[in-house]
């Protein structure tokens, strides 16, 4: 009687710690997978308002709008529009045929150094998704390559308050945008090759390297391969185009 005993209150003791193990594990799994899920959607939803965003954008420097106003709702990520990237064009003789300095705006999760580790992005004109896997560009920025005419159109973001703007938390927030200026930076007939310049984020800078390969792939003659982005994140590409045309138009943004 007394073995059968103790072996009852072993199987008992086996049987609770199998079951608290596996509620345990379920547990861990289960809340780990849930929040894996809620940030996919959270980000989902920043690409969707991105597009909102970068469609207004478009609106002010194609359609003539004097603003636009985008809502865009955080749910426990952060919206930043950050220190300036820039971008130049330079043709064969050493001249610059037009540079731009844009803020980039972020949505999604940031690190310790406060740098985005997910989510979304829009830059001179594009819209580019990062991921732990690198980036993706979702919207092209409004540049034509073409062996005969080339046109290239900086988007460019300023800050209304002339410094880097963030908001975060849960809350809805209202990102204006007010036209400034437009401007003709070159109208140039290039003798020789073109050099084109991207200075990002090295995360970001792959995916502008993919979206510049592409494009220039089937320009002839004197169309490469981009350069692999330096550690920088500075990405270099080298075409020739007999009519080359640069503009700017700035938008002042503020986050309220």
């Amino acid at each position: 009687m007394t073995d059968r005993g103790v072996s009852d209150v072993l199987s008992f003791v086996l049987v609770f710690s199998l079951i608290t193990a596996s509620v345990g594990l379920v547990s861990v799994v289960g809340l780990e997978s849930l929040q894996t899920a809620r940030d996919a959607e959270r980000i989902d939803n920043g690409e969707r308002a991105f597009e909102v965003f970068a469609d207004n954008q478009r609106d002010i420097v194609h359609g003539g709008a004097p603003s636009r106003a985008t809502e865009i709702k955080l749910a426990e990520t952060t919206l930043t529009l950050t220190t300036a990237s820039d971008a130049e064009l330079e043709l064969a003789n050493g001249t610059s045929a037009g540079t731009a300095e844009s803020r980039p705006l972020t949505f999604g999760r940031t690190g310790d150094s406060n740098e985005l580790t997910s989510g979304v992005v829009y830059e001179m004109g594009a819209v580019i998704r990062v991921d732990r896997d690198g980036a993706v560009m979702r919207r092209r920025p409004p540049f034509q390559f073409d062996e005969n005419r080339t046109v290239i159109h900086y988007v460019t973001l300023e800050s209304r308050t002339g410094n880097p703007q963030r908001r975060a938390g849960s809350t809805t927030v209202l990102v204006r945008g007010v036209r400034g200026t437009t401007a003709v930076l070159a109208h140039e007939e290039p003798t020789g090759n073109v050099t084109f310049t991207v200075d990002t984020e090295p995360r970001r800078a792959e995916a502008w390297k993919r979206y510049l390969d592409d494009e220039l792939a089937d320009m002839t003659p004197g169309a490469t391969a981009c350069d692999p982005p330096a550690a920088n994140g500075t990405v270099t590409c080298t075409f020739r185009t007999d009519d080359l045309r640069v503009a700017r138009t700035t938008i002042r943004v503020a986050i309220d």
